[in-house]
């Protein structure tokens, strides 16, 4: 059948991908434009010489066009999870995964009957699943797309690649909890905790991120407070606040700065005269 170099090299391609060391999100767009790929292909094929009998029909609208669809599938949402995910706050991340299974169970609750028939094998709707000729006449409500290409879609096809993908994509998201449940147990379990005032931590990662010592620059000061509070054991207060407070207090408004910096030049004073004496 024409589909089987085209699965060969799209299986070898995206096998390559996954055994970089890349970044989620790269890897998640490079297999997106490996998975569309292999779908213009096929759609091509298709449209241009279709298919010699229903059985052969069905083999590939069952089987075969899944294999790139649930690629496709599963990295735009693990991408999509990559961009929104919260850049801090372990509670936070956590809170937002749960909300993302929360949603693939949802979509698995809506199509309990037709998972139940794929898993079990059975064929006797197959005609009407995954052959075009009955698109039009499912009795399901369609989620997205609202509108099926009536020479690359069946009625079921789509939702079979859903389903194959979203389960793929909850394996992740099982997978990044645990790791975020992890580190976040070592982080809760670390000696080390801030005994200083809130005001003095706010003075000192306000100062360090105008001099842009956290990545960059490139992180918001708000995600750099929530996380040296996690890490410190630090109860959160309202950071703009504070901030507002240092430039209002009668004084000097960096006067952590000022101290610590007297502290530190007296230390070092001290340490000379001991060495010279």
């Amino acid at each position: 059948m024409f589909y089987v170099n085209i699965i060969n090299e799209f299986n070898e391609k995206i096998a390559g991908i996954e055994g970089t060391t890349q970044t989620e999100l790269k890897k998640a767009n490079a297999c997106i434009q490996i998975s569309s790929w292999a779908l213009d292909l096929f759609k091509e094929q298709v449209t241009n010489f279709g298919f010699d009998s229903i059985k052969n029909e069905i083999s590939f609208f069952k089987g075969i066009k899944c294999i790139p669809m649930k690629y496709l599938i599963y990295y735009t949402e693990i991408r999509s999870c990559e961009l929104r995910i919260p850049k801090s706050n372990v509670k936070r991340q956590l809170s937002f995964l749960d909300k993302q299974t929360k949603k693939v169970n949802q979509f698995f609750g809506r199509h309990t009957e037709f998972l139940l028939y794929m898993e079990q094998g059975y064929d006797h709707f197959d005609e009407h699943y995954f052959t075009r000729k009955n698109l039009n006449n499912n009795p399901v409500v369609k989620s997205y797309p609202y509108y099926k290409d009536s020479i690359f879609n069946t009625s079921h096809d789509e939702i079979w690649a859903r389903i194959k993908g979203l389960a793929m994509y909850a394996n992740y998201l099982k997978q990044k909890k645990e790791e975020l449940t992890n580190t976040n147990n070592k982080t809760g379990n670390s000696k080390l905790k801030w005994t200083g005032s809130y005001a003095a931590l706010v003075e000192m990662l306000y100062g360090c991120q105008e001099m842009g010592y956290f990545n960059n620059g490139n992180v918001g000061i708000n995600n750099a407070i929530d996380a040296f509070c996690e890490f410190l054991n630090v109860k959160k207060g309202n950071p703009t606040r504070t901030y507002q407070d240092l430039k209002a207090r009668k004084g000097s408004p960096i006067k952590f700065f000022e101290e610590t910096g007297q502290k530190l030049l007296q230390k070092m004073k001290d340490e000379d005269d001991l060495s010279n004496s």
